[in-house]
């Protein structure tokens, strides 16, 4: 499979050098050749999710609006910050299982996929429980600067959202597991099936009903627990089934492990918090719900972009854990070497993405919204910082080395939302986005450094933490 799409894509010249590049990466063996099945087979696979996100956002603004969309886009962002508070847990166990398929330790791998189950789960019933009780205290409409009108409709929005989210945020593990075995590209079709699914729904939506907001989220909320359910069943009789999950399994003295590096994982998470979710709460309340949307489909945008990248880089995650565990550092080297490489290339279609963007909205959007370029070219810039960053603290991630990390993302989490609130009222929306753009030309500066460090072995102290 991989052999036929290197051999379809090297007779495109355009897309030839690109090719060359991953090939040229991962040469030096098993570990290798499971990275690059992972991104030959992630490409397809997320270049059909990318379509179908594109094609969702003009539908799902026509549908409803401009302003009914922002709403979604901010309850969204706001209940799915549940997702982060797993206390590490899920990158605990992505690196711990990693660790026992490498020594093919299955029943030690199973234990701890059945209690990470089962402590998930019941953080997710207390989340609901405790959200139950606070959501009759609150003032949804007020909260996220939504019209009076629209009251009733929020509340239960943001009811369906909670519970859909709490089904995602026990249900997602089996990406976790996906990931940690080397096939990521495996989790990468659960999110494409999920798109795919809320593509049916919005059409079925848009043909036969009249705009309705609580019908979207429906559609929206629950296609990817739908494809998560699917998914988590196949996987556990194929695939994964030596980690099949039973109550038997169940050690929650087995947790102390996932959070001795977990709660690491925690706090960098709530640090992402953050730096990724707050920013639609910041605009919503600064400038607007329309501003909302303006800036998410401009996000969308590049992330499209940025999925490339993000394809490349999720396999490396268990590859430089188990080349750290291996103490190859050579082809740690080589391998950050050609992504650098990499990166210098995505660098280039970052800047034609900005450039013709004010074409490709036209075409994308027609009349339905307007973007300035202003907001663009902020947010090509921010990718290109983002693009950095996530090169190296994959590495970090993969190594286990979260200290320095802790204490740096600890910091920009604190500056960015006095930034975004100050920069957002001076400047507008670009601002919030200038923001993020100082964070993490802040954050990429210091991962690179650290990394540097380690695989050249002159890391000590902090560095080395």
């Amino acid at each position: 499979m991989v052999n036929i799409i290197l051999n379809f894509f090297s007779r495109i010249p355009s897309i030839k050098l690109v090719v060359d590049r991953l090939t040229s990466a991962f040469k030096d063996g098993d570990r290798s050749s499971l990275v690059i099945k992972n991104i030959i087979n992630s490409i397809g696979i997320k270049g059909v999710g990318i379509l179908i996100s594109l094609i969702l956002i003009p539908l799902s603004i026509n549908f409803v609006g401009a302003v009914n969309y922002g709403i979604w886009l901010t309850i969204s962002s706001v209940v799915g910050w549940m997702n982060q508070f797993d206390f590490g847990m899920g990158n605990g166990l992505r690196n711990k299982i990693t660790s026992e398929y490498a020594q093919k330790r299955y029943v030690d791998g199973k234990i701890y996929v059945s209690t990470t189950y089962a402590v998930l789960s019941l953080i997710a019933v207390v989340f609901f429980v405790f959200f139950l009780i606070i959501h009759f205290f609150v003032d949804w409409t007020e909260f996220f600067n939504t019209p009076l009108e629209l009251a009733n409709s929020v509340d239960l929005i943001v009811v369906i959202v909670l519970v859909c989210f709490c089904a995602q945020f026990v249900l997602q593990i089996i990406s976790v597991l996906l990931t940690a075995v080397h096939l990521a590209y495996k989790s990468n079709i659960i999110q494409t099936i999920a798109l795919v699914i809320s593509l049916v729904g919005v059409l079925f939506l848009t043909y036969f009903m009249e705009g309705n907001l609580i019908y979207l989220v429906l559609v929206l909320a629950f296609s990817p627990v739908a494809s998560l359910i699917i998914y988590t069943i196949y996987y556990f009789t194929h695939d994964l089934s030596d980690f099949t999950p039973d109550t038997k399994s169940i050690d929650f003295k087995k947790s102390k492990g996932l959070f001795s590096v977990g709660w690491l994982f925690f706090i960098v998470q709530l640090g992402s918090l953050v730096l990724y979710q707050t920013s639609n709460i910041i605009i919503a309340k600064v400038l607007g719900l329309e501003d909302v949307s303006v800036y998410n489909v401009v996000y969308k945008y590049f992330t499209a972009l940025f999925m490339i990248i993000t394809v490349i880089l999720n396999p490396y995650w268990s590859a430089f854990a188990d080349a750290y565990e291996l103490k190859d550092y050579v082809w740690m080297k080589k391998s950050l070497k050609n992504l650098r490489k990499i990166f210098v290339l995505f660098f280039v279609l970052n800047v034609i993405c900005v450039i013709i963007s004010p074409y490709v909205f036209n075409f994308w959007l027609g009349d339905s919204l307007t973007v300035p370029f202003a907001v663009t070219w902020s947010l090509g810039v921010y990718f290109i910082a983002f693009f950095w960053y996530n090169i190296h603290v994959t590495f970090i991630y993969g190594v286990g080395k979260l200290y320095l990390q802790v204490v740096t993302i600890v910091i920009a989490a604190s500056i960015n939302v006095p930034f975004s609130i100050y920069l957002g009222n001076l400047y507008g929306l670009p601002g919030v986005v200038y923001s993020n753009i100082i964070v993490f030309t802040f954050l990429g500066l210091i991962t690179y450094l650290q990394v540097q460090k380690i695989v050249n072995k002159k890391a000590i102290g902090f560095w080395d933490k």
